[in-house]
């Protein structure tokens, strides 16, 4: 099965897309009190992440990042809980060590906040916190 891919814009009929799931495998590594659920993508967010462009040498660059939000969800390099902000942190190297947050709830679809490159320097220092893990 292919990996999904975000389209760069969405239809005028759609609102909201379905991202990825919080696994069981996720909730029980990080105690968390809720079932599994659907991470979604409402056309807003991908619209406040477009403030990230600047941070790629091109704007291809930046939407074959984004269109990869699924895959780094589903198959993170590194995955942490954010210490104030009641989110998780998926993080994946594909050209960028990219890092997407998702916002925890207690109940129903959980939502996508941001997607951002980060500095190898930022990696290495959420590991040394231990605010991620591999």
């Amino acid at each position: 099965m292919e990996d999904f891919i975000i389209p760069i814009n969405f239809d005028d009929e759609t609102k909201k897309i379905i991202i990825g799931t919080l696994s069981q495998e996720i909730i029980e590594l990080f105690n968390l009190s809720r079932e599994p659920g659907n991470i979604i993508l409402w056309q807003d967010r991908l619209k406040y992440i477009e403030k990230h462009k600047s941070d790629f040498d091109s704007e291809e660059e930046f939407w074959t990042h984004i269109r990869q939000i699924p895959n780094i969800i589903k198959n993170p390099d590194y995955i942490g809980l954010h210490p104030n902000d009641n989110s998780i942190q998926y993080i994946k190297r594909i050209n960028h060590i990219m890092l997407v947050g998702v916002r925890i709830r207690t109940t129903g679809d959980l939502n996508f906040r941001s997607c951002y490159p980060i500095s190898e320097q930022t990696l290495e220092n959420y590991l040394k916190c231990k605010t991620i893990i591999r």
